[in-house]
């Protein structure tokens, strides 16, 4: 711990940027990576790749030799996103950082950003928190969860945050714990969210910092995409249902939101077969899905 001091009183970092790496990551990583490192921040890149794009890992490598502040870890798609954002928590922590902030290698959130999703700690005393940006999904051009703050308000109260721009202060990560791991991908950060209301944490969302990501690729139906729905691949349609079945039986998951989600995946796998071009895939995925047996209890309890 004095270690830990001292090299915070040198300026060492003191909030930490977790970003795991699957699939082909933006062409802009490296400088965003460079320009947070710029600004104090520790970055930690977990490299979830079994084979990554050979000029941009040297690119990274590269500065994680030169740059201090940058760290890059190889975890081979170990528990998958989840594995990933896990292995890069207990790599910042390690480190010495006093908070972390999650990141997806393709969400923007600027370096000045990072510092302000700190600020409901100053004002909100003696509480355990989980803080997020406001999201703004830029392949729809739109602001998600907007509502007016209340006079009193100056942060947004929720129930949800993505894992992306989601910060947490270090002390409080042994009873927060770590994401669901059997989980991979979808439904990751819902469970990690009700399961830290349960243990309770409040979930904000600061209403002046925005960050943009786009979700999904653009259905070709009309009226999926009129539905809102993204196209995704048969894998992730696997991970969805899979995981929703395991997500209803938690006893932590608020009813209505359990409702919610029933009644969306009852109509989606229908809407897979009929509207999508891999219907044999997805039909398959969905088999499976529904027949996979399920954990008793959770990995992480």
């Amino acid at each position: 711990m004095m270690i830990v001091n001292a090299l915070q009183k040198q300026g060492y970092p003191q909030q930490g940027v977790v970003i795991p790496l699957y699939g082909p990551c933006p062409p802009d990583l490296p400088e965003r990576v460079i320009t947070y490192a710029q600004a104090n921040l520790l970055v930690v890149l977990v490299q979830n790749n079994t084979e990554a794009t050979a000029m941009l890992q040297v690119a990274l490598e590269k500065l994680a030799a030169t740059e201090p502040r940058v760290k890059i870890m190889y975890n081979h798609n170990r528990g998958g996103v989840a594995g990933g954002f896990n292995r890069g928590i207990e790599t910042a922590i390690t480190e010495g950082v006093e908070w972390v902030t999650l990141l997806d290698q393709d969400s923007r959130l600027s370096a000045q950003d990072f510092g302000r999703l700190l600020e409901p700690w100053r004002t909100i005393a003696n509480q355990r928190l989980l803080v997020g940006p406001m999201i703004w999904d830029g392949r729809r051009k739109k602001l998600h969860g907007i509502r007016h703050l209340e006079p009193q308000e100056r942060y947004l109260q929720t129930r949800l945050l993505i894992s992306s721009g989601t910060t947490f202060k270090v002390s409080d990560w042994t009873l927060l714990g770590p994401m669901e791991e059997w989980l991979i991908v979808d439904f990751v950060d819902h469970a990690w969210c009700f399961r830290a209301q349960e243990r309770g944490f409040l979930l904000y969302h600061h209403p002046q910092v925005v960050l943009h990501q786009a979700f999904g690729q653009k259905h070709p139906h009309p009226l999926c995409h009129l539905l809102g729905m993204e196209l995704y691949s048969p894998m992730r349609h696997f991970y969805s249902l899979r995981n929703l079945r395991w997500l209803l039986r938690e006893h932590y998951v608020p009813p209505d939101l359990k409702i919610k989600e029933v009644l969306k995946m009852t109509l989606k796998p229908w809407l897979w077969l009929l509207c999508e071009p891999r219907k044999a895939e997805n039909l398959q995925a969905i088999a499976q899905a529904l027949n996979t047996r399920l954990p008793i209890r959770q990995l992480n309890p």
